[in-house]
């Protein structure tokens, strides 16, 4: 054998033992275990910031609770917001509207409409506690219009069908009576709109609140007045916010809202009122185009005590 067959042996020797080596190291266990996802389980699912609406201090009245939802990726945004609304609100001055036997069977959509199926315990059963305060057709209204407002509010469609399974996995339509509307109970519940009047904006918590004064309710008023005013003072105790406003004996004779402008952050609002107040002493005051001050506690409007006494009060 001559040097230049031995040298090309000895090359192909080597060259045999470089793969091999090579071979036998990617088969190594350590090559083989797969890189590790510690955010696996945020993969499977988005999240979304969502305003739902909920009972506002039990009345028949719906305020925003703004929170960021999980959506999973086997689900719709609008399947997890429902679930949301079914399982309840975190703020401890709203109230759930849904009871424990009322699930989500299913959402499907057509252009701009949303078709709701819940199981059939929604029209079948009434609520084991119905929030004090309303009715249970009331409750079961108000649970329709949570939904209603919350997935309109989010962009994407302008009517919401609600309707339940009465066979396993067909959504079937309902009656008015069944959803809990007094009028043309026999008629079918069709695609609904947007109800603003059932949401406390700013327009309406001041008129509720002055509903409440005109009443002279100071305990009611007093849910929608702010803890906080803009100056960083606080409002008084019940029993001294009571006894404050009762003391001037002002009555409240009439009153409208004219126009409300929200600030660019969302934080605060200045609706502007005209109302009739008569004094004990027999006075009558009509005043116009009175700027009345309204801030966010918990993504809720409120009243502010300054504003109130300062208008109402303080004349």
């Amino acid at each position: 054998m001559n040097i230049r067959k031995l040298v090309i042996i000895l090359l192909v020797l080597i060259l045999v033992i470089t793969v091999g080596c090579g071979v036998q190291n990617s088969d190594t266990p350590e090559g083989n275990v797969p890189d590790i996802n510690p955010n696996a389980e945020a993969a499977n699912k988005d999240t979304a910031d969502v305003t739902l609406y909920f009972s506002y201090q039990g009345e028949n009245l719906l305020a925003g609770e703004t929170r960021a939802i999980d959506v999973p990726v086997s689900d719709t945004l609008e399947t997890a917001v429902v679930r949301a609304l079914i399982s309840g609100p975190m703020s401890d001055e709203l109230t759930g509207l849904f009871w424990a036997d009322v699930e989500l069977v299913g959402v499907d959509a057509n252009a701009d409409h949303v078709f709701i199926t819940l199981s059939e315990p929604f029209i079948s059963t009434t609520p084991e506690q119905v929030i004090d305060g309303l009715t249970s057709d009331e409750q079961k209204k108000l649970a329709i219009y949570s939904i209603v407002n919350t997935i309109i509010e989010m962009g994407q469609y302008s009517r919401v069908q609600i309707q339940v399974e009465r066979e396993i996995g067909i959504g079937e339509g309902i009656t008015r009576g069944e959803a809990g509307f007094n009028d043309d109970q026999d008629a079918r519940l069709e695609p609904l709109e947007r109800d603003s009047s059932l949401i406390l904006t700013a327009k309406n918590t001041l008129l509720e609140a002055l509903s409440s004064f005109a009443k002279k309710d100071w305990t009611r008023l007093y849910t929608f007045t702010a803890m906080t005013n803009v100056d960083g003072s606080s409002k008084p105790s019940i029993s001294d916010f009571s006894e404050a406003l009762a003391a001037k004996g002002n009555v409240l004779e009439s009153f409208s809202v004219v126009d409300q402008n929200v600030s660019s952050d969302g934080q605060s609002a200045v609706v502007m009122l005209n109302y009739t107040l008569k004094t004990r002493e027999g006075t009558v005051i009509e005043e116009t185009n009175i700027p009345i001050v309204l801030v966010r506690e918990k993504d809720i409007w409120k009243l502010t005590y300054s504003s109130l006494v300062n208008v109402l009060i303080n004349l």
